[in-house]
Protein backbone atom coordinates (compact mmCIF):
# COMPACT_ATOMS: atom_id res chain seq x y z
CA UNK A 1 0.00 0.00 0.00
CA UNK A 2 1.22 3.53 -0.78
CA UNK A 3 1.33 6.48 1.53
CA UNK A 4 1.78 9.68 0.61
CA UNK A 5 4.11 12.08 2.11
CA UNK A 6 7.32 10.22 2.38
CA UNK A 7 6.68 7.74 5.35
CA UNK A 8 9.93 6.79 6.94
CA UNK A 9 11.04 3.20 8.76
CA UNK A 10 9.62 2.03 12.13
CA UNK A 11 10.72 0.20 13.99
CA UNK A 12 7.32 -1.17 15.11
CA UNK A 13 3.98 -1.55 12.71
CA UNK A 14 0.43 -3.21 14.37
CA UNK A 15 -2.90 -2.83 12.09
CA UNK A 16 -6.44 -2.40 13.58
CA UNK A 17 -9.98 -1.45 12.19
CA UNK A 18 -10.34 2.00 13.95
CA UNK A 19 -7.22 4.17 15.43
CA UNK A 20 -8.81 6.44 17.68
CA UNK A 21 -6.29 9.56 18.96
CA UNK A 22 -6.81 10.79 22.34
CA UNK A 23 -7.80 9.27 25.98
CA UNK A 24 -10.16 11.93 27.09
CA UNK A 25 -13.19 10.87 27.90
CA UNK A 26 -14.69 10.98 24.15
CA UNK A 27 -11.37 8.83 23.28
CA UNK A 28 -12.15 6.54 26.17
CA UNK A 29 -15.85 5.62 25.06
CA UNK A 30 -14.85 5.90 21.33
CA UNK A 31 -12.52 2.40 22.63
CA UNK A 32 -15.88 1.07 24.90
CA UNK A 33 -18.41 1.74 22.11
CA UNK A 34 -16.08 -0.64 19.49
CA UNK A 35 -15.91 -3.16 22.24
CA UNK A 36 -19.35 -3.44 22.35
CA UNK A 37 -19.98 -3.33 18.25
CA UNK A 38 -17.20 -5.88 18.02
CA UNK A 39 -14.49 -3.52 15.85
CA UNK A 40 -11.04 -4.26 17.08
CA UNK A 41 -9.50 -0.31 17.68
CA UNK A 42 -6.11 0.88 18.99
CA UNK A 43 -5.94 3.73 21.57
CA UNK A 44 -3.26 6.23 21.29
CA UNK A 45 -2.44 8.98 23.96
CA UNK A 46 0.78 11.76 24.45
CA UNK A 47 -0.01 11.76 27.83
CA UNK A 48 1.09 9.11 30.52
CA UNK A 49 -2.40 8.05 31.35
CA UNK A 50 -6.11 8.45 30.27
CA UNK A 51 -8.28 11.32 31.24
CA UNK A 52 -7.30 14.39 28.84
CA UNK A 53 -8.28 17.76 30.64
CA UNK A 54 -10.40 16.46 33.15
CA UNK A 55 -7.32 14.72 34.85
CA UNK A 56 -4.37 17.62 33.56
CA UNK A 57 -6.16 20.10 34.22
CA UNK A 58 -8.57 19.51 37.43
CA UNK A 59 -8.49 16.43 38.84
CA UNK A 60 -9.52 17.85 42.11
CA UNK A 61 -12.71 19.68 40.57
CA UNK A 62 -16.26 18.39 41.19
CA UNK A 63 -18.08 17.01 38.03
CA UNK A 64 -22.15 17.88 37.93
CA UNK A 65 -24.73 17.24 34.95
CA UNK A 66 -23.19 13.53 34.32
CA UNK A 67 -25.79 10.80 34.11
CA UNK A 68 -24.85 8.65 37.53
CA UNK A 69 -22.53 10.64 39.26
CA UNK A 70 -22.93 13.28 41.28
CA UNK A 71 -20.08 15.39 43.81
CA UNK A 72 -17.83 13.29 42.28
CA UNK A 73 -13.87 14.37 41.42
CA UNK A 74 -12.72 14.40 38.10
CA UNK A 75 -10.30 11.89 38.51
CA UNK A 76 -12.34 9.59 40.44
CA UNK A 77 -14.75 9.64 37.53
CA UNK A 78 -11.88 8.94 34.84
CA UNK A 79 -10.84 6.15 37.09
CA UNK A 80 -14.29 4.25 36.68
CA UNK A 81 -14.41 5.27 33.48
CA UNK A 82 -10.73 4.23 32.85
CA UNK A 83 -11.76 0.77 34.06
CA UNK A 84 -14.79 0.66 32.25
CA UNK A 85 -12.79 1.30 28.88
CA UNK A 86 -9.23 0.62 28.50
CA UNK A 87 -10.08 -3.43 28.72
CA UNK A 88 -11.36 -3.10 24.79
CA UNK A 89 -8.47 -1.70 22.65
CA UNK A 90 -6.29 -4.11 21.06
CA UNK A 91 -3.85 -2.18 22.13
CA UNK A 92 -3.23 1.24 24.16
CA UNK A 93 -0.11 3.40 23.72
CA UNK A 94 0.58 6.13 26.23
CA UNK A 95 3.35 8.52 26.01
CA UNK A 96 3.07 8.10 22.17
CA UNK A 97 2.69 11.39 20.05
CA UNK A 98 1.27 11.08 16.73
CA UNK A 99 3.61 13.21 14.34
CA UNK A 100 2.13 12.84 11.31
CA UNK A 101 -1.35 11.11 9.70
CA UNK A 102 -1.31 9.78 5.88
CA UNK A 103 -3.65 8.55 3.81
CA UNK A 104 -2.88 5.64 1.66
CA UNK A 105 -3.93 4.60 -1.87
CA UNK A 106 -6.76 2.53 -0.84
CA UNK A 107 -8.87 4.61 1.60
CA UNK A 108 -6.94 2.98 4.61
CA UNK A 109 -4.85 5.56 7.06
CA UNK A 110 -1.11 5.04 8.74
CA UNK A 111 0.03 7.04 12.10
CA UNK A 112 3.43 8.25 12.73
CA UNK A 113 3.78 7.57 15.96
CA UNK A 114 6.73 8.26 19.10
CA UNK A 115 7.30 7.55 22.33
CA UNK A 116 7.99 10.83 24.16
CA UNK A 117 9.60 8.77 26.45
CA UNK A 118 11.73 6.45 24.76
CA UNK A 119 12.13 8.20 21.19
CA UNK A 120 10.71 4.88 19.98
CA UNK A 121 8.47 5.08 16.54
CA UNK A 122 5.92 3.37 15.89
CA UNK A 123 3.28 2.79 12.94
CA UNK A 124 -0.27 2.27 13.16
CA UNK A 125 -2.16 1.01 10.46
CA UNK A 126 -5.77 1.61 10.52
CA UNK A 127 -8.82 1.53 7.94
CA UNK A 128 -10.92 4.22 10.13
CA UNK A 129 -9.54 7.06 12.56
CA UNK A 130 -11.21 8.76 15.04
CA UNK A 131 -10.00 12.16 16.26
CA UNK A 132 -10.63 12.78 20.00
CA UNK A 133 -8.02 14.90 20.99
CA UNK A 134 -10.23 17.70 23.04
CA UNK A 135 -8.68 20.65 21.73
CA UNK A 136 -5.24 19.41 22.26
CA UNK A 137 -2.14 21.88 23.06
CA UNK A 138 -3.32 24.48 24.57
CA UNK A 139 -2.99 28.08 26.40
CA UNK A 140 -4.81 29.85 29.16
CA UNK A 141 -6.63 32.79 28.04
CA UNK A 142 -5.26 35.54 30.03
CA UNK A 143 -5.99 39.32 28.18
CA UNK A 144 -2.28 40.51 27.22
CA UNK A 145 -3.97 44.19 27.68
CA UNK A 146 -3.60 43.12 31.65
CA UNK A 147 -0.57 45.67 32.80
CA UNK A 148 2.04 43.65 34.65
CA UNK A 149 1.26 40.34 33.03
CA UNK A 150 5.35 41.02 31.55
CA UNK A 151 6.90 41.91 34.99
CA UNK A 152 5.18 38.49 36.15
CA UNK A 153 8.01 35.71 37.23
CA UNK A 154 7.63 32.92 35.16
CA UNK A 155 8.26 30.76 38.30
CA UNK A 156 5.54 32.38 40.13
CA UNK A 157 2.60 30.44 40.89
CA UNK A 158 0.62 33.77 41.55
CA UNK A 159 -1.04 33.33 38.45
CA UNK A 160 -3.51 30.05 38.01
CA UNK A 161 -5.52 28.40 35.00
CA UNK A 162 -6.44 25.39 36.53
CA UNK A 163 -7.20 23.93 39.86
CA UNK A 164 -4.71 20.91 40.07
CA UNK A 165 -4.30 20.48 43.69
CA UNK A 166 -6.93 22.35 46.13
CA UNK A 167 -4.44 22.49 48.99
CA UNK A 168 -2.57 25.01 47.38
CA UNK A 169 -5.38 27.42 48.24
CA UNK A 170 -5.90 26.33 51.86
CA UNK A 171 -6.16 29.52 53.75
CA UNK A 172 -4.92 31.27 51.34
CA UNK A 173 -7.04 34.69 49.48
CA UNK A 174 -7.90 33.83 46.33
CA UNK A 175 -8.80 36.09 43.54
CA UNK A 176 -11.19 34.15 40.68
CA UNK A 177 -11.78 35.88 37.00
CA UNK A 178 -14.98 34.12 34.61
CA UNK A 179 -18.34 33.71 34.89
CA UNK A 180 -18.69 30.37 33.19
CA UNK A 181 -19.17 26.66 34.56
CA UNK A 182 -15.43 26.69 35.33
CA UNK A 183 -15.41 29.58 36.96
CA UNK A 184 -17.80 29.05 38.92
CA UNK A 185 -16.71 25.83 40.08
CA UNK A 186 -13.41 26.53 40.99
CA UNK A 187 -14.70 29.67 43.20
CA UNK A 188 -17.05 26.79 45.02
CA UNK A 189 -14.35 24.85 45.48
CA UNK A 190 -12.17 26.74 46.69
CA UNK A 191 -13.81 28.48 49.23
CA UNK A 192 -14.35 25.61 51.06
CA UNK A 193 -10.67 25.41 51.38
CA UNK A 194 -9.58 29.25 51.21
CA UNK A 195 -9.44 31.87 53.65
CA UNK A 196 -11.58 34.16 51.34
CA UNK A 197 -12.20 33.76 47.87
CA UNK A 198 -13.18 37.12 45.21
CA UNK A 199 -15.16 35.87 41.96
CA UNK A 200 -14.80 38.65 39.46
CA UNK A 201 -16.52 39.03 35.83
CA UNK A 202 -16.86 41.83 33.53
CA UNK A 203 -20.59 40.86 33.13
CA UNK A 204 -23.70 41.83 35.41
CA UNK A 205 -24.80 37.57 35.57
CA UNK A 206 -23.32 34.60 35.16
CA UNK A 207 -23.21 31.87 32.19
CA UNK A 208 -23.38 28.91 34.43
CA UNK A 209 -26.30 26.50 35.05
CA UNK A 210 -28.60 27.82 37.01
CA UNK A 211 -28.56 25.83 39.77
CA UNK A 212 -25.25 26.42 40.56
CA UNK A 213 -26.26 30.12 41.58
CA UNK A 214 -28.22 28.43 45.08
CA UNK A 215 -24.60 27.36 45.91
CA UNK A 216 -23.29 31.09 45.04
CA UNK A 217 -25.67 33.07 47.32
CA UNK A 218 -24.98 30.42 50.52
CA UNK A 219 -21.56 31.58 50.35
CA UNK A 220 -21.63 34.85 49.68
CA UNK A 221 -24.49 35.10 52.37
CA UNK A 222 -22.13 32.99 54.93
CA UNK A 223 -19.07 35.62 53.77
CA UNK A 224 -16.92 32.93 52.51
CA UNK A 225 -17.43 33.99 48.73
CA UNK A 226 -17.42 37.85 47.88
CA UNK A 227 -18.65 39.02 44.43
CA UNK A 228 -17.29 41.64 41.96
CA UNK A 229 -19.19 42.00 38.94
CA UNK A 230 -19.06 44.58 36.09
CA UNK A 231 -15.58 44.73 36.72
CA UNK A 232 -12.23 43.75 34.62
CA UNK A 233 -8.72 42.73 35.75
CA UNK A 234 -6.50 45.99 34.96
CA UNK A 235 -3.53 44.95 36.36
CA UNK A 236 -1.86 42.75 38.35
CA UNK A 237 1.45 43.78 40.88
CA UNK A 238 3.72 40.65 42.13
CA UNK A 239 6.35 42.60 44.81
CA UNK A 240 8.37 39.87 46.68
CA UNK A 241 5.83 38.27 48.78
CA UNK A 242 2.88 41.39 47.67
CA UNK A 243 0.39 40.54 45.26
CA UNK A 244 -2.09 42.56 43.95
CA UNK A 245 -5.32 42.40 41.68
CA UNK A 246 -6.06 46.01 40.15
CA UNK A 247 -9.91 45.50 39.14
CA UNK A 248 -11.67 48.48 36.87
CA UNK A 249 -15.47 48.81 36.93
CA UNK A 250 -17.48 50.54 33.93
CA UNK A 251 -16.46 54.35 35.72
CA UNK A 252 -13.12 53.24 35.60
CA UNK A 253 -12.79 53.40 39.37
CA UNK A 254 -9.70 50.97 40.50
CA UNK A 255 -10.04 48.88 43.44
CA UNK A 256 -6.71 46.79 44.76
CA UNK A 257 -7.10 43.42 46.09
CA UNK A 258 -4.75 41.98 47.98
CA UNK A 259 -4.66 38.49 47.08
CA UNK A 260 -2.09 35.29 46.93
CA UNK A 261 -2.94 33.36 43.92
CA UNK A 262 -5.52 34.58 40.79
CA UNK A 263 -6.76 32.18 39.14
CA UNK A 264 -8.17 33.07 35.57
CA UNK A 265 -11.15 30.86 34.07
CA UNK A 266 -11.44 32.77 30.84
CA UNK A 267 -11.33 29.08 28.94
CA UNK A 268 -7.91 28.40 26.43
CA UNK A 269 -6.53 29.41 23.25
CA UNK A 270 -5.93 26.53 21.07
CA UNK A 271 -2.80 26.09 19.39
CA UNK A 272 -3.58 24.98 15.69
CA UNK A 273 -0.39 23.12 15.45
CA UNK A 274 -1.49 20.44 17.47
CA UNK A 275 -4.21 19.52 14.86
CA UNK A 276 -1.28 17.45 13.10
CA UNK A 277 -0.93 18.58 10.18
CA UNK A 278 -5.05 17.45 9.50
CA UNK A 279 -5.57 20.04 6.70
CA UNK A 280 -3.03 18.48 4.41
CA UNK A 281 -5.53 15.59 4.69
CA UNK A 282 -8.23 17.90 3.10
CA UNK A 283 -10.34 17.77 6.97
CA UNK A 284 -12.44 21.23 6.99
CA UNK A 285 -11.16 23.48 10.02
CA UNK A 286 -13.12 26.23 11.76
CA UNK A 287 -11.71 28.50 14.39
CA UNK A 288 -8.98 25.77 14.46
CA UNK A 289 -11.76 22.94 14.98
CA UNK A 290 -12.93 20.15 12.77
CA UNK A 291 -15.87 20.55 10.82
CA UNK A 292 -18.08 17.25 11.23
CA UNK A 293 -21.57 16.30 10.67
CA UNK A 294 -23.51 15.64 13.91
CA UNK A 295 -25.24 12.85 12.22
CA UNK A 296 -22.56 10.71 11.62
CA UNK A 297 -19.08 12.40 12.85
CA UNK A 298 -17.96 12.03 9.50
CA UNK A 299 -15.59 14.63 8.50
CA UNK A 300 -14.78 15.66 5.02
CA UNK A 301 -12.11 13.26 4.81
CA UNK A 302 -13.77 9.45 4.56
CA UNK A 303 -12.81 7.12 6.85
CA UNK A 304 -11.79 10.01 9.20
CA UNK A 305 -14.14 10.91 12.28
CA UNK A 306 -13.70 12.55 15.03
CA UNK A 307 -15.25 13.53 18.51
CA UNK A 308 -15.59 15.55 21.50
CA UNK A 309 -14.03 19.35 22.06
CA UNK A 310 -11.88 18.90 18.96
CA UNK A 311 -15.55 19.18 16.76
CA UNK A 312 -17.49 21.72 15.58
CA UNK A 313 -20.75 21.69 14.21
CA UNK A 314 -24.47 24.01 14.37
CA UNK A 315 -25.52 24.60 18.33
CA UNK A 316 -22.54 22.44 19.23
CA UNK A 317 -21.86 22.56 23.06
CA UNK A 318 -18.73 20.90 24.81
CA UNK A 319 -19.15 18.71 27.32
CA UNK A 320 -18.42 15.51 29.13
CA UNK A 321 -22.30 14.28 28.39
CA UNK A 322 -21.71 15.21 24.48
CA UNK A 323 -18.28 13.47 24.47
CA UNK A 324 -20.72 10.31 24.85
CA UNK A 325 -23.34 10.84 22.45
CA UNK A 326 -20.44 11.66 19.44
CA UNK A 327 -18.60 9.11 20.33
CA UNK A 328 -21.45 6.92 20.19
CA UNK A 329 -22.17 8.14 17.20
CA UNK A 330 -19.08 8.07 15.28
CA UNK A 331 -18.31 4.41 16.14
CA UNK A 332 -22.38 3.32 15.13
CA UNK A 333 -21.56 5.10 11.97
CA UNK A 334 -18.08 3.26 10.92
CA UNK A 335 -20.22 0.01 11.69
CA UNK A 336 -22.80 0.79 9.35
CA UNK A 337 -20.20 1.55 7.17
CA UNK A 338 -18.81 -1.88 7.66
CA UNK A 339 -21.60 -3.37 7.24
CA UNK A 340 -22.44 -1.69 3.97
CA UNK A 341 -25.36 1.05 5.34
CA UNK A 342 -25.19 4.19 3.42
CA UNK A 343 -25.07 6.89 6.02
CA UNK A 344 -24.96 10.75 4.84
CA UNK A 345 -21.98 12.13 4.08
CA UNK A 346 -21.89 15.32 3.90
CA UNK A 347 -20.57 18.27 6.38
Amino acid sequence: MNFVAGSTSFSENFSTSVAIIGAGVAGLYAAYCCGLAGIDCVLVESLATSGGQCLALYPDKRTYGIPGFHDTKAKEFIERLSMQCLCYPKKVLFNHKVENILKGSENAFLLETVNRQLGEKFNVHSRYVILATGIGDMLPNIPQTISGLDKIDKSSDFIQHSCMRLDLYKNKRIVVVGGGDSAIDFAIDIAKVAKNVMLIHRRDRFTCETSKLDIVRELENSGKLNLSLEHNVSELIEEGEKRKVVIKDKNQILTFIETDHVVFCLGFIVNCSSLLGLKKLGLKIENDLVKVNVDTMKTSVDGFYSAGDVVTYPNKKKGIVQCFFEADRAIRSIKSEILGVVLCNSI
